[in-house]
């Protein structure tokens, strides 16, 4: 009786426990997960220097892809890998980050021509490749992605590009955005003809701008303008003038400010609307400092009275409130 007594015990403190061990690594995992997402945003926000810190202590609870964003920002600052950087993507690598492979992969372009590093970089090449090649050819297509850059440091341009499109055809939003660059402004993939590759090249990116990508929209407008199919570039411009992308507000902007004034192969808007376009660039200017804004704002502002630039300052109080204003940044770009 006494021992059954004592097995139970045993039992109830081994439940408890595990059921407090894994509600620890559940905190844990929670509190990576928030680290991880706060130090990205700063991340595509430009703020580097303020993201490592919490990609550092995401990372330090285990989370492989602020590993690799640390890593990244760490080789950034050096402009070349350093013992930190390589451990922070050796981390991230072992954790299952097929990127984190492709950096230990890659030769000159992170080492710095006057240092060699000292693993081998083919093995991550091919173990990026053994990693996610079963996971593409299942359809994931962010393992697509990624083999075409595999396939890129390897050497292989064409079967990178396959995997792009592959990607992109599978509903991939930047891989339908990047196969549009790669057709126009890297003249990627055999056209008998241009108006087959400017066909194409609308096609992709309205695909990836129609499901909200904002670097498409972005582009999108511009091909249309150039294209003088300005109604279309219009309704573009004010769809990317809805999101969170800096590039594409700051342009917003300028385009509401100057009207059909606008210059030529630009966007064209219809009419001058110097109050909401002001206004914008007001609120894009208090959110980033971005010295670009500030100067784009006294050019106007030469221009305008002061009643105009009241109601722009006015206006733009209600305007990007508590929004990240993001750049977009690549995973492995840059």
């Amino acid at each position: 009786m006494v021992g059954s007594i004592d097995l139970c015990r045993k039992c109830v403190f081994l439940v408890l426990f595990l059921t407090a061990s894994v509600t620890l690594a559940e905190s844990s995992q929670g509190r990576a997960d928030q680290l991880f997402n706060e130090g990205y945003t700063l991340y595509q926000q430009h703020s580097a220097n303020r993201a490592l810190a919490k990609l550092k202590e995401a990372a330090r609870l285990g989370h492989a892809e602020a590993a690799y964003y640390a890593g990244n920002i760490i080789r950034q600052d050096y402009t070349y890998m350093t013992k930190e950087s390589e451990n922070y993507y050796r981390q991230a690598a072992e954790g299952g980050d097929v990127y984190a492979m492709l950096r230990l992969a890659q030769g000159s372009s992170v080492c710095g021509t006057l240092r060699e590093c000292d693993y081998d970089r083919d093995a991550w090449l091919e173990r990026a490749i053994k990693t996610a090649l079963p996971m593409a050819k299942a359809g994931d297509t962010e393992a697509m992605m990624a083999l075409s850059s595999a396939y890129a440091i390897k050497g292989d341009p064409s079967a990178g590009f396959e995997w792009v499109k592959r990607a992109a055809e599978n509903g991939h939003a930047f891989a339908q955005y990047w196969m549009a660059v790669m057709l126009d402004e890297q003249g990627r993939g055999f056209y008998w003809t241009q108006a087959g590759r400017r066909a194409d090249i609308l096609k992709w990116l309205e695909a990836s701008a129609e499901q909200g990508f904002p670097k498409a929209m972005h582009k999108l407008a511009s091909e249309y303008a150039q294209d003088g199919r300005m109604e279309e570039a219009v309704m573009w411009a004010d769809r990317m003038g809805k999101t969170d992308y800096f590039s594409a507000l700051f342009e917003y902007g300028l385009i509401l400010t100057a009207g059909p004034d606008g210059s030529e192969g630009k966007v064209q808007y219809p009419e001058v609307k110097l109050v909401e376009g002001l206004s914008l660039l007001f609120a894009l200017h208090r959110e980033t400092g971005n010295s670009l804004v500030q100067f784009s704002i006294e050019r106007i502002l030469t221009e305008l009275d002061s009643e105009t630039i009241a109601e722009a300052k006015e206006k733009s109080e209600e305007l990007l409130v508590d929004t990240p204003i993001l750049h977009y940044l690549p995973k492995f770009g840059i």
